[in-house]
């Protein structure tokens, strides 16, 4: 994300009042804005960087924020010093709270019973129309650069969050592994946004990443095309089909009008190593050019920031290989 230079600036007590005036202020609830806070809110630089990710993100859990926003040794601390942001930004009406069951952000594996009816899931963010306006008043994003429509996500149709959250975490761990390599992501593409069409006759027609990036290194460019694979769907048919998609992609040349970029990678994250196997297994046996350009990495790699440990899998029958080698990092 491209820096810019970010003020302090306030928000009067009038602007809270109004946020307030239509909340049961008998009782702190996780869905309802605060009066606690005294005189102003401060928009920090910390906080208008976080209000700068879900303006372009639309939305983030709050432990995504916390790596992004507050990074820590300690998750733990990062995480407080991140909700606190939130609080803050909530109670100001500059975010929203996604209202998520627990049961929606559970991963594939979790066990089918009674414990995903009780706790909370993470808290999951939102700009709202205040929070975008305080941006560009600071000049932040441009004036039609929000206009993505607001999710509309909640305890009816929560089925697709998970996913999307997914390819957020590819998004955070691209931008810490860049923090800590010295590499700098220049481009970040996801959802429709994301989407290749191939100008053919028959199908496939297009082929949909779950989002793409380019990230510059030291001596060259990485073009990744993401695809999160969470384990969810039995057979091979839906994966046979996107490598077909991506075959005829990388045999229409095509990919530098998209992504200014000849060469690119499709970076596939499993759910863990047994997933990322099997799709390894499920890639050799479709046997075409494609499928050299795939790497597979089980989803445990994103807690990491090095892009040069043996973390991918390109051939079962291979032994495990880093993303970069030095000499390109």
């Amino acid at each position: 994300m491209p820096e810019k230079h970010m003020s302090e600036t306030y928000l009067s007590e009038n602007h809270i009042a109004e946020n307030l005036s239509r909340v049961d202020l008998s009782r702190r609830r996780r869905y309802a804005r605060s009066p606690s806070q005294v005189a102003c809110v401060s928009i920090t630089p910390a906080r208008l960087k976080i209000l700068r990710y879900l303006a372009e993100l639309r939305f983030l859990s709050l432990p995504q924020i916390a790596k992004l926003c507050c990074p820590s040794a300690r998750q733990d601390l990062s995480e407080k010093s991140a909700r606190r942001h939130m609080r803050a930004l909530f109670d100001a009406g500059l975010v929203d709270v996604l209202p998520v069951s627990r049961a929606a952000l559970a991963p594939p594996g979790a066990p089918n019973d009674a414990s995903l009816l009780y706790g909370s899931a993470p808290n999951v963010y939102a700009p709202t129309a205040s929070g975008l306006k305080i941006l560009r008043r600071e000049g932040l994003v441009e004036d039609a650069e929000p206009g993505r429509k607001k999710p509309a996500y909640g305890p009816k149709n929560s089925l697709f969050l998970a996913h999307e959250l997914a390819v957020r975490d590819v998004r955070v761990w691209l931008e810490r592994a860049a923090g800590s390599g010295g590499h700098e992501l220049e481009r970040w593409e996801d959802g429709e946004a994301a989407a290749i069409y191939l100008k053919r006759d028959n199908a496939p027609f297009s082929v949909r990443p779950d989002a793409w990036f380019a990230l510059r290194l030291r001596k060259a460019v990485l073009v990744g095309l993401v695809e999160v694979d969470r384990g969810t769907e039995r057979g091979d048919q839906r994966w046979r089909e996107k490598l077909k998609a991506y075959n005829s992609l990388f045999s229409s040349g095509l990919l530098p009008s998209v992504t200014g970029y000849v060469n690119a990678r499709v970076l596939v994250i499993a759910p863990d190593a047994r997933r990322r196997d099997l799709l390894a297994r499920t890639i050799a046996e479709y046997d075409a050019p494609v499928s050299s350009r795939l790497w597979i990495a089980a989803q445990a790699i994103l807690g990491e920031t090095s892009l040069f440990l043996p973390r991918w899998r390109q051939r079962v029958d291979w032994p495990l290989k880093p993303l970069l080698s030095h000499g390109t990092g």
